[in-house]
């Protein structure tokens, strides 16, 4: 129940109210206060008639005034940094009069000198006698956070400065990988204003073979905590792309929680694309010793048999003059390979000194086509000539000369398959002479057009290298046509559409100054039984030496040079043993070994592959392809005689393995 507000009170009864109610007023002051300490406020009393300013013990300690010492508003004002004053006086004159509140910050002088940040808040209060006359509020000393955040921007000043100072373009980001800050060189490197490529829109700018892989890379760094690195394609301010190498750390607390990720983008295009050519180059090396090896063990593998010839015949005059003939063809050619060799050592070193006289380039073609010319009839090719019917006369050597424009027919003349058109042209043009060698042969990719000068660097070649040689002569060509003063280049349509080469060189008028045994093999003697064996090799001199040497031993040996020959005989009259080169023009090692399986009476015979290859896939491939033995040139007649032998001796054939790699001493 309530009590009545109109019945009488019992003066007890007041007096216990009245008690209760300041018992209630002197908690909430004790409340108040505590919370005021806690917060470390100062509390202030403007008596606005009198100027009259009262502190608390927080208040004095801000505002640097001792205890129980008389102020004034005037005193107080006069702690005020003058700078300050000037604009927080008249804001709390306006509170005063009009009963209104102020909120300000604004810094302190104090009499030792020192500076002090508080804030201050206040509120008019009405007086008893009605008109407003107390400003009441706090003040917050605030110094402290001033100085933590005037130490954070001058942190992040000085991060600014020296990441903007850095080559590098550096980002960061929130623990969840949202950007939110890139640097000026990311800004200049990708020509994007500023912000367009925060929170997840950097991705647009990544190359769109690379966005995937980046992104998930990041994906798992933001997942696992661990560091971020990783090459990719950024768009430059150019429109091209380029290859930078992107790096991030994680930032942790105390706790070990990520709280940012700062990362960095390197520009290593450059660097990129030098590592990518010298990768480039050091292929084209490897695939040049193995070509090379290649290219020497075929004059090795009759030179090898001729001599084992030589050993068994020592009587037979017929056959050394053979074997000396295959002996001396084989050696001329080696020796071209090994002058070719020699020449690009010279030419590259700077070791090559050219004889300087003016000669006629009339006289320098016809040189050049007599000595390619058997090349050509050999294959078949049609050389048409169309020579300006003028003098054209050049400072240069002669035989240099010659070997340009002899080099260029030979590369036109092996890349061109049987019976192709060649064409050889010179054309005279303001003081320069321009010999061109156009060809309808097998062309070149666009890829290789820029490099098709260099060293090292050859077109695709068929399994059975009918092209043959090193591929040196086009290097030769630029090296030695840079050395009379002239350039070289050339243009191809793609593959299959034949290739042009055009040397330009300056006339006589407008010269420039001066420019400066093989290894062998002991013999093992071994008895076999006399069997039927095809050698198919399009090789004649390595065939027929092999043929030779293998009669010597009492087989009975047939000698097919392509294929399709090969076909014949073995349908005709199907031998115990086949000896198949890998690398035939018409038709490779491997189809022609599958083809002769499937005819009739060949179902036993035992098949053993010739090649200038060795490597383990190469066996495979000879294994997969039905092959019982796989012989490396020059092949080691020990060794054929056993497998002969063996042949022989009724074996099932399937049943034997390949011959194990012949070993060099």
């Amino acid at each position: 129940m309530y009590p009545d507000p109109a019945s009488p009170r019992d003066p007890s009864s007041l007096d216990e109210h009245r008690a209760d109610t300041l018992d209630l007023l002197r908690d909430s002051d004790a409340h108040l206060q505590a919370a005021i300490s806690v917060a470390h406020l100062g509390t202030f009393e403007l008596i606005v008639r009198s100027g009259e300013v009262m502190l608390d013990q927080r208040a004095r300690e801000i505002l640097g005034f001792g205890a129980g010492e008389g102020l004034t508003a005037e005193a107080v004002y006069a702690r005020m940094h003058p700078d300050d004053a000037a604009w927080v006086l008249p804001l709390v004159e306006r509170a005063v009069a009009q009963g209104d509140r102020v909120d300000v910050e604004y810094r302190l002088r104090l009499p030792d000198g020192s500076t002090r940040y508080v804030v201050s808040g206040g509120k008019m209060i009405a007086g008893e006698d009605g008109p407003t006359q107390k400003l009441s509020g706090v003040l917050i000393d605030v110094t402290q956070r001033k100085e933590v955040e005037r130490a954070l921007r001058e942190s992040e000043a000085k991060f600014k400065t020296i990441a903007n100072a850095m080559p590098q373009m550096v980002w960061s980001t929130l623990p969840d990988g949202c950007h939110d800050y890139y640097n000026q060189q990311w800004y200049d490197f990708t020509g994007t204003p500023p912000g367009s490529t925060d929170g997840e829109k950097w991705n647009g700018i990544f190359h769109p073979q690379d966005q995937a892989h980046a992104g998930s890379v990041w994906r798992h760094s933001l997942r696992t905590g661990e560091p971020y690195e990783i090459q990719y394609r950024l768009r430059h301010h150019s429109g091209e792309y380029r290859w930078v190498l992107g790096r991030a750390l994680p930032v942790r607390n105390d706790a070990g929680e990520i709280i940012r990720w700062m990362g960095t983008c390197t520009d290593i295009h450059e660097q990129r694309v030098a590592q990518d050519e010298l990768m480039a180059a050091n292929r084209r090396k490897d695939e040049f010793l193995a070509m090379l090896a290649h290219e020497l063990r075929n004059p090795l593998a009759p030179i090898s048999t001729a001599a084992q010839l030589l050993k068994l015949s020592p009587g037979d005059p017929a056959r050394i003059a053979r074997a000396g003939e295959i002996i001396a063809r084989q050696v001329r050619h080696m020796t071209t390979l090994v002058d070719d060799l020699l020449d690009v050592s010279r030419v590259t070193r700077g070791r090559v000194q050219l004889r300087r006289d003016e000669v006629e380039l009339h006289t320098v073609l016809q040189n050049a086509v007599e000595q390619v010319r058997p090349l050509f009839e050999e294959r078949g090719h049609e050389l048409v000539t169309d020579i300006a019917p003028v003098a054209a006369n050049v400072v240069g050597d002669r035989t240099r000369l010659i070997q340009i424009v002899s080099n260029l027919l030979n590369n036109a003349a092996k890349y061109t398959p049987r019976n192709g058109r060649v064409t050889l042209s010179m054309r005279l043009d303001a003081g320069r002479c321009e010999i061109s060698v156009m060809d309808n042969g097998i062309g070149m990719e666009s890829e290789l057009l820029p490099h098709v000068f260099d060293l090292f660097t050859q077109g695709h070649r068929t399994p059975d290298r009918s092209q043959g040689g090193l591929g040196l002569g086009l290097s030769l060509v630029k090296s030695l046509a840079e050395l009379h003063g002239g350039s070289v280049r050339c243009s191809s349509e793609g593959n299959g559409r034949g290739s042009s080469f055009t040397v330009v060189l300056p006339l006589a008028a407008q010269s420039r100054p001066d420019i400066s045994t093989p290894p062998q093999t002991d013999r093992m003697e071994v008895e076999a039984k006399r069997m039927s064996v095809l050698v198919v090799d399009d090789n004649v001199d390595a065939g027929e030496s092999l043929a030779a040497l293998l009669e010597s031993e009492g087989h009975m040996v047939r000698l097919a040079t392509d294929a399709h020959e090969a076909l014949d005989e073995a349908g005709a009259r199907p031998p115990e043993v086949f000896i198949l080169d890998i690398g035939l023009p018409d038709i490779d090692g491997y189809e022609l070994a599958k083809r002769l399986k499937a005819l009739p009476g060949t179902q036993d015979a035992t098949f053993v592959a010739l090649t200038g290859y060795g490597h383990e896939q190469d066996r495979m491939r000879s294994r997969s392809a039905g092959f019982h033995h796989h012989c490396v040139k020059p092949v080691d007649f020990g060794a054929l005689a056993a497998i002969l032998e063996e042949a022989g001796s009724g074996c099932d054939p399937m049943s034997r393995r390949l011959a194990p790699p012949r070993r060099t001493r």
